[in-house]
């Protein structure tokens, strides 16, 4: 299962919430609890959330299984004896960040709704990197 959206955001930024597993409920709506992002993100960060199947809320486990920004995640989620395994890639040109994400075939899917991702962006603004604290520049 393939989705794809091309967002008017720049690649740094969506990729950045993509990467960062307490956005994952910003497009993956079955996401009920996002959780608390690991301190450093990489291959093997492992984290805890709860799925909506079937109208109940599931813990669930997750943990990135590829991290090359800003171009690709990927993320391994199991709940229950369901295994979900998401592939994502960002690409950019013409002023537009394309997202690409692919669900096995054979594996359980999640709905993916990158529609929503976009509206998440926009209300979001800039994403500080994993692992640093945003600042005010106010005074």
């Amino acid at each position: 299962m393939d989705h794809y959206a091309a967002l008017a955001h720049p690649l740094e930024g969506v990729y950045q919430h993509l990467a960062t597993p307490e956005h994952l409920g910003d497009w993956l709506p079955e996401v009920t609890r996002t959780p608390a992002s690991p301190a450093l993100l990489g291959v093997g960060a492992a984290f805890s959330l709860a799925l909506g199947l079937h109208g109940e809320q599931v813990p669930a486990a997750g943990e990135l299984i590829a991290y090359e920004p800003p171009w690709s995640v990927a993320y391994r989620l199991l709940a229950g004896s369901r295994v979900h395994v998401l592939r994502i890639t960002c690409t950019t040109g013409r002023g537009l960040t394309t997202v690409h994400v692919h669900q096995s075939e054979d594996l359980p899917w999640l709905a993916v709704d990158l529609d929503r991702l976009g509206h998440a962006l926009n209300i979001a603004g800039p994403i500080p990197p994993p692992g640093s604290k945003a600042t005010n520049t106010d005074g």
